[in-house]
């Protein structure tokens, strides 16, 4: 086996010192043609992937948002109609009677009654879907909670949409619960939701706030003979569902009806 010779090499000895040879150092140092072309290759992959995580963080940051809000927008101009039904001509019809009145209009209605008042017959809890929005779709959406969906999937489910409760477990309480999108305050809200109902010629009572913070106009009204109390209250919508990224002038709007 040949044996290599490890020993340094020395240049101009000079008695007590003696000099490395250092040429080999001097040489200029060049990288191989194909570990120029690996080295090469390995950069480009790094900004590659550089570049690829620069634009997702740019496109997080700044694009994402104005995308999330230009689908609240879209969803806010879509063509569904609130389409309220009119408590006062409601008072005269059972629970039967005012479910086949919604089934007579076309309504799509989520059921989400509690099953001792379906048993007991005292009462309803009905949702009124907007008409592009379906039942497994609805469904989905519900089961996460409104507060946990995205800005553009509750302005989905909320717009176009009305929850109804009738209680008849003592006398007959009737209340009607919306998002309004479009009245843009919360007095311009209670007096479109008033006008909505044929409440506007009835008697008006108190108003001002109540015990939780809301708005409300009170009156009472005449229907066959009847009087019935009213009363319509309003709030931010944000103070009902805290929804990042929903209109600020949204306003949910309570309607009720008893006696």
């Amino acid at each position: 086996m040949a044996m290599h010779d490890n020993k340094p090499s020395y240049v101009d000895t000079d008695d007590a010192v003696r000099y490395l040879d250092g040429s080999r150092l001097s040489r200029p140092f060049s990288m191989p043609a194909p570990q120029r072309l690996i080295a090469a290759a390995f950069l480009l992959v790094a900004l590659g992937i550089g570049g690829y995580f620069g634009f997702k963080v740019i496109d997080e940051v700044v694009n994402a948002p104005a995308r999330a809000a230009a689908s609240v927008e879209e969803n806010l101009n879509r063509d569904v109609s609130l389409d309220l039904p009119s408590l006062p001509s409601l008072t005269s019809y059972d629970d039967e009677g005012i479910r086949a009145s919604f089934d007579e209009a076309g309504y799509t209605v989520y059921d989400k009654t509690d099953e001792e008042i379906a048993a007991a017959g005292v009462g309803f809890d009905l949702i009124k879907l907007p008409s592009d929005v379906s039942l497994e779709e609805a469904g989905v959406l519900y089961l996460q909670g409104i507060t946990k969906l995205s800005a553009a999937d509750a302005a989905k489910l909320l717009n176009g949409s009305w929850e109804m409760i009738v209680d008849r477990s003592s006398g007959t309480d009737y209340r009607l619960k919306y998002a309004d999108f479009a009245s843009g305050s919360i007095d311009a809200a209670i007096q479109n939701a008033i006008i909505a109902e044929g409440l506007d010629s009835s008697a008006y009572g108190d108003s001002g706030i109540d015990g939780s913070g809301n708005t409300f106009q009170a009156g009472t009204v005449d229907i066959d003979g009847y009087t019935y109390s009213w009363q319509v209250s309003a709030c931010p919508l944000s103070g009902v569902y805290s929804v990042d990224g929903l209109p600020d002038t949204a306003v949910y709007v309570g309607i009720r009806l008893y006696s």
